[in-house]
């Protein structure tokens, strides 16, 4: 077990291989449990650091949990701590934004970046289309409905409604083990904070879009419509970033489908010249 005290809260993360370095950061609700069916593989050629965000499971939550650019002001820090400047970062859901956000403020940090859905919503306002017009009206409902539920101190069925109604599809909470069932439940008083912060979901697509920094983005083809519709719509926003469609899997493939994340991580890396990351 390893701590890093950083920003006034205490962050948990685990070190595993060698090589450069790769941070992979989690989504709402989750911790780095989340990345055991894929961290063996990567570590086989890469040096992966695997973290709890501010405020889940292990790691503290000081004054800000749930803050999106908190966290991404923490992978900073956790970057510099393990004096890893250079590194690679991954993240999925939230943890893309987190991964934006870090992009768009220091991208002297990192190597490279990927994102898998991240969660903007933001993005679509006020494009005239009746579709997603009704799919952020339905969100909006939805998100609702979650912190009602947070508020009412019933963080399982809260848990249980995201799963199902906005992050993955009707069905997917019982299909979930039950350990990550348990991780989400125990991490909801994180995903309240995030509803309470309107820059969660915000990212700054015009300077994502003049940077130099690589930046791979991708999408799955069984996962909600309206986060389909967001990753296509940031993609618009930057049209350097590499894209990779990940056929038949949803918004966890590093879950359900770990051998194609896998490899599509690692075609993306080959493409990357090393800089200084890892050991």
């Amino acid at each position: 077990m390893s701590i890093a005290s950083v920003n006034g809260v205490n962050l948990y993360y685990e070190v595993h291989g060698a090589g450069e370095t790769v941070f992979l950061t989690h989504g709402s609700w989750g911790d780095a449990t989340g990345w055991q069916a894929v961290v063996p593989g990567l570590a086989e050629r890469f040096e992966v650091v695997i973290w709890d965000r501010r405020g889940h499971s292990r790691s503290s939550d000081g004054d800000w949990a749930g803050t999106i650019d908190a966290d991404a002001a923490d992978l900073a820090a956790l970057i510099g701590h393990l004096d890893r400047e250079g590194a690679h970062v991954y993240g999925s859901s939230s943890g893309g934004t987190v991964v934006l956000k870090l992009a768009a403020v220091h991208p002297d940090l990192v190597a490279s970046a990927a994102v898998h859905e991240p969660a903007v919503p933001g993005l679509l306002d006020g494009i005239g289309d009746d579709h997603i017009a009704r799919a952020l009206s339905d969100l909006s409902l939805h998100l609702d409905k979650v912190g009602a539920l947070l508020e009412s101190g019933d963080d399982e069925t809260a848990a249980e409604y995201f799963i199902d109604n906005v992050a993955v599809g009707r069905g997917a909470w019982e299909q979930f083990p039950r350990d990550v069932r348990q991780t989400l439940t125990a991490n909801a008083k994180t995903y309240a904070g995030e509803l309470s912060d309107p820059t969660a979901f915000v990212v700054d697509t015009d300077t994502l879009a003049t940077t130099e920094l690589p930046i791979m983005v991708t999408l799955g083809t069984e996962s909600p419509p309206l986060l389909q519709a967001t990753t296509r719509e940031l993609i618009r926003r930057i049209p350097s970033v590499r894209v990779e469609t990940l056929e038949g899997s949803g918004h966890v493939p590093y879950r359900t489908h770990p051998d194609l994340w896998l490899e599509t991580l690692l075609d993306y890396y080959e493409t990357i010249p090393a800089r200084s990351a890892g050991r």
